[in-house]
């Protein structure tokens, strides 16, 4: 570790990092002043524009690294008090400043999307994979690259504000604070694209094989992954799982590591199984279910997104015929219910939990006729709201399916209509 001597030594460094222009560089290297080309901006954007897609990702790649290099280098050798988190996010910070007001250039820059990719990939990688996949997708069926390094902000910082609240920790609160800032910054550096935008004149990005390709595979990718997890989770794991343990604790020999007592085999007040071994299956299923299904809705929520965003984009860019509106409408409405069913998952675990607490109130009891009059009604209630979470998760999610399953057969049919329509060919004069 060095001394701390060197942090403003270091900060310094990295602002002189962040502020060397490589767009200006590589396009001067080609003989072009990407200065007043284009949007005359020094990014990766416009430098793909004017010089070609693999000259812009040079840019990018380069931009990335030098606000990756000094964060991550920071985090690893510099002794400071602060924590690592906060020393990176410091260093992030000043290559971002360098590169949005680069001493070199008079102070004005690019927009911070590429150098602060890389400062986030180092600081929080998993919010950073949800942003580039987002920003991919919008590309993909929008073709506005500013349009996407807008919308990539968003899932960078409600997935970091997640993570805070599971997680709350000090340097978990300082990246919170960071990516709200970055958002900030990017979102105003990017006014004059999103007036643009919105009067319909904004730059879009060249109708491509690549891009085509990479619209398809998302979307292959997304709806398949959809479809498996929905056709696994709903139809294979939950069913099965209930169904094994139920047979497990009802056999007359149970193995040895699933004990019975026998307070389980006695006769409970109505409303309550008898026995309540049916209640010891279902509850064992749960606790091994109950972890998947984040996991699950994660899955949903994710590939909804990404299949809503691209037939969206499409949709605007081809607004013909009723079956890509269907299409359209049927994939969101899925995902809108994809994100209902994730948000209502803490309710019905609390019900599951207080339903077991409740109900075993009662048969842990050795005189069940002298128990207090509000236990067993209580137990009753808490069984019923269960029931009702329950129910209202299992419509939504069975809802989702159906939206998901029309979505991609409207997709299918849209597809296939498209591939059988001739190829127009110009007539010879």
């Amino acid at each position: 570790m060095l001394p701390e001597v060197y942090f403003p030594i270091g900060l310094i460094l990295s602002y002189l990092l962040g502020a060397i222009p490589f767009g200006l560089l590589i396009a001067g290297f080609k003989g072009v002043d990407i200065l007043s080309q284009g949007s005359g901006n020094i990014g990766a954007t416009n430098v793909g524009r004017i010089l070609g897609t693999k000259f812009g990702l040079l840019v990018f790649a380069l931009d990335v690294l030098k606000g990756a290099i000094p964060t991550k280098l920071a985090m690893l050798y510099l002794e400071n008090p602060l924590g690592p988190e906060l020393t990176g996010i410091l260093f992030g910070a000043s290559s971002m400043l360098g590169h949005l007001f680069p001493i070199y250039l008079k102070f004005k820059g690019g927009k911070g999307v590429a150098t602060g990719a890389g400062v986030m990939a180092t600081l929080v990688p998993f919010p950073l994979a949800l942003a580039v996949l987002t920003w991919v997708a919008f590309v993909a069926g929008w073709r506005f690259v500013s349009l996407a390094s807008l919308a990539c902000t968003l899932p960078l910082f409600i997935s970091q504000i997640f993570i805070s609240i599971h997680s709350p920790t000090p340097g978990n609160f300082y990246l919170l604070a960071f990516t709200c800032i970055a958002t900030l910054i990017i979102w105003i550096k990017h006014i004059s694209n999103v007036k643009r935008l919105w009067q319909g004149n904004e730059n879009s990005v060249k109708d491509s094989l690549l891009w085509r390709s990479i619209e398809n595979i998302l979307l292959s990718l997304s709806l398949g992954l959809w479809l498996g997890s929905f056709i696994f989770f709903t139809g294979v794991i939950g069913p099965g799982v209930f169904n094994w343990f139920e047979k497990l604790c009802l056999t007359e020999n149970p193995p040895y590591w699933l004990p019975s007592p026998e307070v389980l085999k006695k006769d409970f007040p109505p409303g309550i199984p008898s026995p309540f071994l049916k209640e010891q299956a279902s509850r064992l299923a749960g606790v091994v279910v109950s972890p998947l299904f984040p996991i699950y809705y994660f899955i949903e929520v994710v590939c909804g997104a990404i299949a809503t965003i691209i037939f969206w984009g499409n949709l605007r860019r081809h607004p013909s015929g009723r079956l890509p509106i269907a299409m359209t409408c049927s994939t969101g409405f899925a995902f809108l219910l994809a994100i209902a069913g994730w948000l209502w998952l803490p309710k019905v675990e609390n019900d599951r939990i207080k339903r077991a607490e409740l109900t075993d109130q009662i048969f842990l009891q050795k005189n069940i006729t002298k128990l207090d009059v509000t236990v067993i009604p209580n137990a009753l209630q808490a069984r019923k709201d269960f029931t009702r979470s329950h129910l209202i998760s299992l419509g939504m999610n069975m809802l989702c399916g159906l939206g998901m399953l029309l979505g991609i057969i409207f997709f299918a049919i849209v597809t296939a209509k498209r591939s059988l329509e001739p190829v127009q060919v110009p007539r010879e004069t």
